[in-house]
């Protein structure tokens, strides 16, 4: 099949090309800032903001796949997820040969953890954002995406991935002053005591245990690079993937064994930290597995055991 794809360079296209060729694919990836150094790939030089490069690399393209990360702020919220999906639907609209469009959007789009959700989230939760650019922008997208399908018939694919881990990002998620250089960032570090804060800028380390204002400790999902990438390919040039919207994650967790699992590994202690405004949040993955055959291969502790091995193979453990 002929695909045009956007977002080649990120963290699932740099990963996805390559597997792509490897099944005959011909491929035409759109190239903006970072490079798309994959042999075998027809590269267009542009921006998804520029309908003459959009247009371009959609060109007679069967499966076009929108992987582009979207807004980190107004501008990117409202060039990229507004005006970038225009564009490429609008060439996708004008070819005349697209048989699927594949958006690759977020669980960030349901608003996880910024809002209580009493069942877990499913392909039928409607679109809505936990109040920053970045989701807010996901949102953007499948409205777009499903208006366009509503008025003209788009026959579209939408994944909803949950945050995609690789190389050893799962550590930097459950281990507070990972980063030596900006040891009280982090995912919770809204809610580091003083004291906390204190230890991790004299050099300290511990496990986050991240509690709802109650004092409960707090649920979530994640998944796996490779469980996405496999995802991504089952659903390609898939009949049974159009028109429909399907999440990709791995099995839900609470943090309390995990927190036990990795402080075992490490040696470091597990801390409490309490947050606000966090809810525990869990995703239906069932209708991908019914449609797609696909199962996640990753829970939560295999992705900590993949994440240690990557960093023993670079040598900082």
């Amino acid at each position: 099949m002929k695909l045009a794809v956007f977002g080649g360079s990120g963290v699932i296209g740099r990963v996805l090309l390559p597997e792509l060729l490897k099944l005959g694919h011909q491929v035409r990836a759109m190239q903006h800032v970072s490079p798309l150094p994959v042999k075998g790939v027809d590269v267009v030089q542009g921006s998804i903001t520029d309908p003459e490069a959009v247009a371009a690399t959609v060109g007679g393209a069967e499966v076009v796949m929108q992987l582009t990360k979207g807004g980190g702020g107004i501008e990117q919220t409202v060039e990229t997820s507004v005006r970038g999906t225009l564009n490429v639907l609008d060439a996708a609209r004008a070819s005349g040969a697209v048989t699927q469009y594949l958006l690759t959007s977020s669980d960030a789009a349901t608003g996880i953890g910024a809002h209580p959700y009493l069942e877990p989230i499913s392909h039928q939760t409607e679109p809505v954002s936990y109040g920053d650019y970045y989701s807010l922008g996901k949102v953007l997208e499948e409205t777009i995406v499903t208006d366009y399908h509503r008025n003209h018939g788009l026959p579209y694919t939408i994944a909803r991935l949950s945050w995609t881990q690789r190389d050893d990002l799962v550590l930097r998620h459950f281990i507070a002053g990972y980063d030596r250089d900006r040891p009280t960032s982090g995912v919770f570090s809204s809610g580091y005591s003083d004291e906390q804060r204190a230890r991790l800028e004299s050099g300290g380390q511990f496990i986050v245990l991240p509690c709802d204002a109650a004092g409960r400790t707090l649920g979530r999902t994640l998944v796996q690079r490779q469980d996405v990438l496999a995802a991504l390919l089952a659903m390609v040039g898939n009949p049974k993937a159009v028109h429909q919207r399907f999440h990709l994650s791995g099995p839900g967790f609470n943090y309390v064994e995990p927190c036990r699992y990795l402080a075992e590994k490490v040696g470091l202690p597990v801390e409490r930290v309490t947050l606000e405004n966090e809810y525990t949040f869990d995703i239906d993955i069932s209708h991908t597995t019914e449609l797609m055959g696909w199962t996640p291969k990753y829970d939560v502790f295999a992705m900590i055991d993949a994440a240690l091995a990557w960093r023993e193979a670079k040598g900082a453990i």
